[in-house]
Order: C-alpha cells, then structure tokens, then sequence
C-alpha cells in the first residue's frame, strides 16, 4: 500500500475514497493523531492509501500528482497553530514587561 495523499479535512478524504473505490482502485484511509505541544491539542490527519501498482493512476484520477497536494493542508494548519503559540508567548512576555516597569 502506498500513500498517495493526505489531509486534516475527513470530508475530503471519504469523498477521495469513495471516488477511488467507484473506479475500481482500493482506497483506504487510515487516521493518525498528532499532538502539537506548542498549542497543546491533537491535529487529525487522514492518510489515503492505495495498492502501489494502482498509485499513479490514483494520483491521475484525484487530480495531479499528489506529491504537490500531500500534506499542505496539515502543513499550513500546523504552521498556522504555530504562529499563534508564538504571539501568546510574545503577549505574556510584553505584559510582564509592561507589568514591572509600571
């Protein structure tokens, strides 16, 4: 089996099975959990896997090669959590500033 796309969304990822599936390509999706420790919570990815003589006309039939589609959603969510964390962080450390010049 080999992984031909991923992404956070589980909407997205029935529809590809199921789109897969009705043209004769065994698809299936696994869920894998993620914990992000700088916001403190589970990112959900859905993986999509397909026999390995059957990926490349997977990736043809959801559209491109995958390799460009994989992981971007979760990237982009990952990143994004990230940022927050960091503007927390900085938030706590200018309060405390301000706090013990005053």
């Amino acid at each position: 089996m080999k992984n031909i796309y991923c992404t956070s969304d589980s909407f997205e990822a029935d529809m590809i099975v199921s789109k897969l599936s009705d043209n004769g390509i065994n698809a299936s999706c696994r869920q894998k959990e993620n914990f992000n420790v700088v916001v403190g919570k589970n990112d959900t990815e859905f993986e999509i896997f397909v026999d390995d003589w059957k990926a490349d006309e997977a990736k043809k039939l959801i559209g491109g090669n995958g390799s460009e589609r994989m992981h971007t959603s979760v990237f982009n969510k990952r990143r994004m959590m990230a940022i927050a964390g960091l503007i927390c962080v900085l938030a706590v450390i200018i309060l405390s500033v301000v706090s013990a010049i005053s």
